[in-house]
């Protein structure tokens, strides 16, 4: 009976020191410019005076004013919550909308999917409007 010594298979290398240093550096500055560029876009919009222009039973309409204080062209995400009286979050809803440079405007988001249904003579209490930011960690 033949022995045939085969060559492990995958072979594994250790990766050096050095190597792994720089990956943990390039990670580390990958995740602070995300930061920094994240926060830079937030200082840059402004959202305010958020009202409740419209509401039914199934639908909540906000009106908000935006403004986009840079010189360029903006494609942002929004997050609008709606909350009761009693705390307890009726509606939400993530879109995103294009914003042109050095502009001020009013807007409105019609919000039609309610988690639930408001009462008859119940209206709305609280409403946000946020900047949606990604996150790494």
């Amino acid at each position: 009976m033949r022995n045939i010594d085969r060559m492990e298979w995958p072979r594994r290398f250790k990766l050096k020191g050095s190597v792994l240093i720089l990956v943990f550096v390039g990670v580390a500055f990958g995740i602070f410019m995300h930061r920094q560029s994240q926060s830079r876009i937030a200082a840059s919009i402004e959202i305010s005076e958020i009202s409740f222009n419209d509401w039914g039973n199934q639908y909540i309409e906000l009106g908000y004013t935006i403004e986009n204080k840079t010189a360029k062209s903006m494609k942002i995400n929004l997050l609008a919550k709606v909350w009761d009286a009693q705390g307890v979050e009726i509606a939400s809803a993530l879109f995103d909308i294009e914003l042109d440079p050095k502009v001020r405007q009013t807007r409105s988001k019609l919000l039609d999917r309610l988690n639930r249904s408001l009462k008859d003579g119940e209206a709305p209490h609280r409403a946000q409007i946020s900047l949606y930011t990604r996150k790494i960690l």
